[in-house]
């Protein structure tokens, strides 16, 4: 099942798993645990050390709640927690915004690419006159994340700022809608936005100088910002392709192609039982045995294109019983036996087979 990009609200959108890096290492070097740090997120450990992992933004919601329930005593929570996101946090989308050309110019583009982010509040940029403001927005949320979301997001994006000017954001005035905090943290965000904000404001707001807008960025470079930039809308393509529990689970089954685990393992990697699983699957128009055989089918154009394997080999690669079970699959797939589809696009006998020997050092 597609799911429609206008079904879901502007922030409801899969995030790349960095996130969840950045707020469990917070929690760690607080001194909570891990398993503790995950619970009701249905996010296995294993998939923080993936590259390539995402989660949904319920999921980050969850964990959020979990920070925040074994540290409310923490004040500053939030903003520790944003100025942990560097850009090399943001993968692509912050090389792409680093690399622009000028401040403008990246703020452009990541309003354009902002699904390719991990925030959770919206907001908007507009010039008036010779200042240029960001508001902020939260209402969206959950009341009980709100506070935490805002500072997390503002503190992210004042570290990302001050990461491609290459230098402090000379704030004009910073806005912000909550009452007078205690010292410590009027103190943290006096630091963080280098001026003192004005508590108990119509709005969350920043503002500075619109002639910073048209300021060149020292790391500026036109081929590297093009280049980010289409790999990026790539990525937005297939993030669109699923989303939800189905695509949790297919990342799972992507994760590892040569040990494809069973339903039973992802239902426990996501903590919860099968039958759950099946029922939310279902919910989503999907089943695991259906997003199986979409990763299989994928895997095995990339195996029949990158590797000189046979049908027998890719079988076992993919978890198929015997090589009679995968050229059935294959048929189902392509409409033709893999045999007929490689000699089609070419790829019969397309690398010599390689003689395996070992090394033994004298």
């Amino acid at each position: 099942m597609v799911t429609k990009a206008s079904s879901k609200p502007v922030w409801d959108f899969r995030r790349g798993v960095a996130t969840a890096r950045v707020l469990t290492q917070l929690g760690l070097d607080r001194g909570l645990n891990l398993d503790a740090l995950l619970r009701h997120t249905g996010i296995a450990p294993e998939l923080l050390d993936d590259p390539e992992g995402e989660i949904d933004a319920p999921q980050e919601i969850q964990l959020i709640r979990n920070l925040q329930a074994d540290l409310p005593q923490v004040e500053t929570l939030g903003l520790e927690a944003g100025t942990r996101y560097h850009v090399t946090t943001y993968g692509l989308w912050g090389y792409a915004v680093l690399s622009s050309p000028t401040l403008g110019s990246a703020f452009g583009m990541a309003a354009r690419m902002l699904n390719q982010t991990f925030s959770l509040s919206t907001n908007e940029v507009e010039q008036l006159g010779d200042q240029v403001m960001i508001s902020y927005q939260v209402e969206h949320l959950p009341p009980d994340i709100r506070q935490f979301v805002l500072d997390r997001d503002r503190a992210a994006a004042v570290t990302l700022q001050r990461e491609i000017l290459g230098q402090p954001m000379p704030y004009r005035a910073v806005l912000l809608r909550r009452p007078e905090p205690s010292p410590q943290m009027v103190e943290a965000y006096t630091r963080l936005f280098g001026v003192r904000p004005l508590f108990g404001q119509p709005q969350d707001r920043g503002l500075f100088d619109a002639a910073l807008m048209h300021q060149a960025l020292p790391q500026a470079n036109a081929h590297t910002k093009r280049l980010c930039e289409d790999m990026l809308k790539k990525l937005v393509d297939a993030r669109n392709q699923r989303t939800g529990v189905a695509a949790t689970v297919r990342d799972r089954l992507l994760r590892n192609p040569g040990q494809i685990p069973d339903m039973e393992e992802v239902a426990a990697e996501m903590r919860m039982t099968s039958r759950t699983l099946r029922r939310h699957l279902t919910a989503e128009g999907a089943t695991f045995r259906g997003l199986l055989e979409e990763v299989r089918s994928t895997l095995t154009e990339e195996l029949m294109g990158g590797a000189n394997l046979t049908h027998g080999e890719i079988a076992e690669r993919l978890g198929y019983a015997d090589v009679t079970t995968f050229i059935e699959a294959f048929r189902r797939w392509k409409g033709v036996p893999p045999s007929e589809y490689r000699r089609a696009s070419g790829l019969t006998n397309q690398h010599p087979r390689l003689s395996r020997r070992r090394f033994v050092p004298r």
